[in-house]
C-alpha cells in the first residue's frame, strides 16, 4: 500500500463536475490506479461504489516532483457532497484504503448567471454577439463552441457566481446529518455535545449523530450501555446488576409458578417463560378439570401485603387466562386444595386470624352464573385446622385430610363428607408426627387400594440432623372407619437428603407415580418415582436439576400427556420490545439462602452472567473499590466478548470504554467490565462488511441444456457447476438390464454461445 500526495477534488465552475489531482510517488512500483465514487462517506473497498478511472489508468503528466494525474468527474448531481477513495495496485487493488488516500467535494449548479448578465444587456450587444459566434477560433472548450466573445467574457464572472449560489444553498444542508459535509459533523456533534469518533468513517459517524438524541434520553438503561460498547468497541455485551446479588436476612427464595409437560414418548418440556409471576415462599398449587375440559389452577400468592387465594384457568388447547383473585379481607389464605364435586367445583384453604393467632379452613364453591360464593368456615368450632387436601373418589364422595392442632400438637387427620355431613363423629387420626405438606390420592383402578394419602415429616438421621422424609399410607376400601388404612410406609431416600412436599397421580398404566422436592442433587428438584404391583418403588429420577430450586410439584394427567406444575427460582430473561437484541436477566427471586458447600454445580456459577447467588456487599480493599469488586447495589457489570486475545489490546479498550461509559451512566452507578472468552466470528455473506476478506458473496450463473432419457430403469442426473471454468458435468445410470451403466463428464461449456448437445445411446455410444 503507497500513500499518494496533493490528492485534492475541486468543483469545476461549469457545475456537475468535480475535477481530481494527486502525485504518484512511485508509479513503477503501482502503475495502476483505480478511483472509487460514492456518497454519503469514502468508499471502504475498491468495489464499494462507481469506478470513475475506467482502465484504471487516468491521464497523467510527468513532472520532476513526480506523476501527476488529473482526472474530470463529470455528470455529477449540483449541490451534493462526493466521497473519494484512490487504490493504487499492480496486480490487484487492496482490499482497503490508505486512509489518506480520501477527499470528498460538493459538485455545484450551474444557474447560468453568464446567460442572465447577457439578457440584461441591450438586444444590440447580444445580436453582434450571437454573429461573432460563427467565426470562433480554434481550441475553445466543447461548452463555448456557440458562444461569441461577449458571452464568453461573462462567464467568466457569471461561473463563479453561479458556484456562489451553489454554496449558498448547501447551507440549508448543514444542519442534516444525511447530506452535510462529513468533515462539518463534528461540528454538528458539538453542538449536542457528542463526542466524534475520528476513527469511524464517515457512515458511522452520521448514525452516531443520528442517534444520538435517543441516547441522551436513555441515558442509564441497558440497551443503552450496550449499544455504546458496540459503536465504541465493536464488541458484543450483556448488561447485569449486581443489586439482586447482595445477599440480605429479609430476603427468602420467592417461587413463581412454572410446568413442564411430558409427551406420549416419555420426554419432558423445558420450560422457557412462567405460568405466572405471583410468588410465594412455599406451597403446592392445586388443580382440577372441570367437565368442559378447562383446566383452574389455585395458588396463593402475597400481594398488597396479605395471601390470598388467586385462580387462573386454561381451555382446552388454549392459553392460560390473567389471574384473578378468589379470596377478599385481611386474614392470610394459603394452601388451597380444589375438586370437582358433584358436577360443582370446590376450593378449601387454609386461613390465619392475626387477632386471635389461630388457624382455620375456608371453602368456596363456584355458582352456576359463573360467580364464586364467599369463603365460609368448614367448622364452626375453637379447633384449629390447616392445610387442606381433598379428593372425590369413584362414587363422587368428598374425602378431605388436614392438619389439626391436638394437645398442642399438629396431627394428620382425615373425615369424609356424606351429603351435607361428615361421615365420622370425630375425625380420623393418621399420623401425630405433623403431617406436613398432606396430598391425598384416588385410584380409580385399584378396588383394594383405592385411597392413598402422603406426607412429609421430621426425622433423626444417623449423624444426629433433622431430615425431611416421604410417608404414606394406603386405605384398603372406602369404608370411613380407619381400621382399613395400612402402617406407615416411607419413600426410600438416600442417606442425607431431604424428601417433602408430595404429589401423586395414576399413569397410563395404572401405576401410582409420585412426585416430590427432594435435595438429593445438593439443590432443591423435582423428582419422580412410580410403584410397581408389587409394591415396590422404582429408581428416583431427576425432573428438574440444578442449579435453581424447584418446589411443591403438582402432576395433573391429561390424558396421554402429563402437565407438571411447579414452584421455583429461575431467573427471568426479558427481550426488549424496543431493543430488539437486548436480553435483560431478571434474578430478583433468587433470594438469600444458605451455601451448601457441596452443590458444585451451583458454586460454578460465581463470576458468571447468570449467577443468581448471593454474597456479602463487596465494600473493596481498604475502602477502595475497582473491577475486581462486582457485589454491591450501586454496581453494573458489563460481561464484554471482545474479538481479540490480545491483552494490550484489551487493555486499551478497556479504558476507552471506560472512559466512554461515564457519560451514559447515572452518577451514582459504577460499573465494572468483565472479560469473557473471545469470540471470532465468520461472515457467510459480506455484503454489509466491504473490509471483510475474503469476500463472499452469493453468484448466479443460468444454464439451458437437455438431461439424457430415462430408458426403463431407475435413471439418475445430476448436474454440477464448477466455477471457474464452467464446466458442464453429468452421470446417467440405468438399472434396465439392456441399458448399461453410463458415467461420464464431460466437456467445457461454449461459453459464447452458453449452448451444447450430447447424446447416449442405449449401447453407451456417444
Amino acid at each position: 500500500m503507497i500513500r499518494l500526495r496533493e490528492i485534492a477534488a475541486t468543483p469545476h465552475p461549469g457545475g456537475n463536475r468535480i475535477d481530481l489531482r494527486w502525485v504518484h510517488p512511485d508509479p513503477a512500483a503501482y502503475p495502476r490506479v483505480r478511483v472509487v465514487r460514492r456518497e454519503g462517506t469514502h468508499p471502504a473497498s475498491p468495489y464499494d461504489g462507481d469506478a470513475v478511472t475506467p482502465g484504471d489508468s487516468p491521464p497523467f503528466v510527468e513532472t520532476p516532483g513526480g506523476r501527476v494525474y488529473h482526472l474530470e468527474d463529470r455528470g455529477l448531481q449540483g449541490e451534493r457532497v462526493y466521497y473519494y477513495s484512490f487504490f493504487p495496485y499492480r496486480d490487484a487493488p487492496a482490499a482497503r484504503p490508505d486512509p489518506e488516500n480520501r477527499v470528498s467535494a460538493t459538485a455545484t449548479t450551474p444557474y447560468g448567471y453568464g446567460g442572465q448578465m447577457e439578457a440584461l444587456l441591450p438586444a444590440l450587444y447580444r445580436r453582434y454577439d450571437e454573429a461573432a459566434a460563427k467565426h470562433n477560433p480554434a481550441g475553445l472548450l466543447p461548452e463555448d463552441v456557440d458562444r461569441g466573445p461577449l458571452r464568453r467574457l461573462l462567464e467568466v464572472t457569471g461561473s463563479q457566481l453561479d458556484q456562489l449560489h451553489s454554496s449558498a444553498r448547501t447551507l440549508l444542508d448543514l444542519y442534516d446529518p444525511e447530506r452535510v459535509d462529513g468533515r462539518l459533523l463534528p461540528l454538528l456533534s458539538d453542538w449536542i455535545g457528542w463526542p466524534t469518533d475520528h476513527r469511524l468513517d464517515v457512515s458511522a459517524q452520521r448514525n452516531e449523530l443520528r442517534q444520538a438524541p435517543s441516547v441522551y434520553r436513555t441515558i442509564g438503561i441497558i440497551p443503552t450501555v450496550e449499544a455504546t460498547v458496540k459503536r465504541i468497541l465493536g464488541w458484543e455485551s450483556r448488561v447485569k446488576e449486581f443489586a439482586h446479588n447482595v445477599a440480605l436476612s429479609n430476603t427468602p427464595e420467592r417461587l413463581n409458578l412454572w410446568a413442564r409437560e411430558r409427551g406420549a414418548d416419555g420426554t419432558w418440556t423445558t420450560p422457557t417463560e412462567p405460568v405466572s409471576l405471583h410468588a410465594a415462599y412455599e406451597g403446592r398449587p392445586a388443580a382440577v378439570l372441570d367437565g368442559d375440559g378447562t383446566l383452574w389452577l389455585f395458588f396463593h400468592t402475597l400481594r398488597k401485603g396479605r395471601w390470598a387465594i388467586w385462580y387462573k384457568t386454561r381451555p382446552e388447547g388454549g392459553e392460560w387466562s390473567p389471574s384473578r383473585p378468589l379470596s377478599e379481607g385481611a386474614r392470610a389464605r394459603r394452601h388451597p386444595s380444589a375438586v370437582l364435586h358433584g358436577g360443582t367445583l370446590r376450593v378449601f384453604w387454609d386461613v390465619y386470624d392475626p387477632e386471635s393467632r389461630t388457624w382455620g379452613i375456608e371453602h368456596a364453591s363456584l355458582a352456576d352464573d359463573g360467580t364464586w360464593t364467599v369463603g365460609a368456615p368448614l367448622w364452626n368450632d375453637d379447633v384449629e385446622r390447616r392445610h387442606p387436601c381433598a379428593a372425590v373418589d369413584g362414587t363422587g364422595t368428598l374425602w378431605l385430610v388436614w392438619q389439626e392442632k391436638t394437645g398442642g400438637r399438629w396431627r394428620l387427620r382425615f373425615d369424609r363428607r356424606d351429603d351435607d355431613a361428615w361421615a365420622l363423629p370425630e375425625a380420623g387420626e393418621l399420623s401425630r408426627d405433623g403431617g406436613a405438606d398432606p396430598f391425598v390420592l384416588f385410584h380409580p383402578g385399584d378396588a383394594a387400594r383405592p385411597l392413598w394419602v402422603f406426607w412429609s415429616r421430621r426425622v433423626a438421621d444417623a449423624a444426629g440432623q433433622t431430615r425431611w422424609e416421604i410417608a404414606y399410607r394406603v386405605k384398603g376400601g372406602l369404608a370411613p372407619a380407619a381400621g382399613e388404612w395400612s402402617e406407615v410406609r416411607v419413600l426410600p431416600r438416600p442417606a442425607g437428603a431431604d424428601d417433602r412436599e408430595p404429589a401423586a397421580c395414576v399413569d397410563a398404566d395404572g401405576r401410582v407415580e409420585l412426585f416430590w422436592s427432594g435435595c438429593r442433587d445438593r439443590s432443591w428438584s423435582v423428582w419422580r418415582s412410580a410403584l410397581d404391583a408389587a409394591g415396590t418403588w422404582g429408581p428416583a429420577t431427576a425432573v428438574t436439576g440444578n442449579p435453581y430450586s424447584d418446589r411443591a410439584p403438582l402432576p395433573v394427567p391429561l390424558g396421554d400427556r402429563t402437565l407438571l406444575l411447579y414452584r421455583s427460582n429461575r431467573s427471568l430473561e426479558y427481550a426488549s420490545s424496543v431493543y430488539g437484541a437486548t436480553r435483560t436477566l431478571d434474578a430478583r427471586y433468587a433470594g438469600s439462602t444458605t451455601v451448601d458447600t457441596r452443590n458444585a454445580a451451583k458454586l460454578g456459577m460465581r463470576g458468571r452472567f447468570d449467577d443468581f447467588q448471593s454474597y456479602t456487599y463487596d465494600t473493596g480493599a481498604g475502602g477502595r473499590r475497582d473491577d475486581r469488586n462486582w457485589y454491591a447495589r450501586d454496581t453494573v457489570g458489563i460481561y464484554l466478548t471482545p474479538e481479540t486475545e490480545d491483552p494490550k489490546l484489551l487493555e486499551r479498550s478497556r479504558g476507552i470504554l471506560q472512559q466512554a461509559l461515564r457519560q451514559f451512566f447515572p452518577v451514582q452507578v459504577r460499573a465494572v467490565l468483565v472479560i469473557e472468552p473471545a469470540a471470532y466470528r465468520e461472515r457467510v455473506y459480506t455484503y454489509d462488511f466491504p473490509l471483510a476478506e475474503p469476500q463472499r458473496r452469493i453468484r448466479e450463473h443460468a444454464f439451458d441444456g437437455t438431461l439424457p432419457e430415462t430408458h426403463g430403469g431407475a435413471a439418475e442426473a445430476s448436474l454440477s457447476d464448477v466455477v471457474p471454468g464452467w464446466t458442464w458435468a453429468y452421470s446417467w445410470r440405468s438399472g434396465a438390464p439392456d441399458h448399461p451403466t453410463v458415467d461420464f463428464s464431460t466437456s467445457p461449456i461454449d461459453t459464447s454461445h452458453r449452448s451444447w448437445h450430447t447424446a447416449v445411446a442405449p449401447g453407451g455410444t456417444t
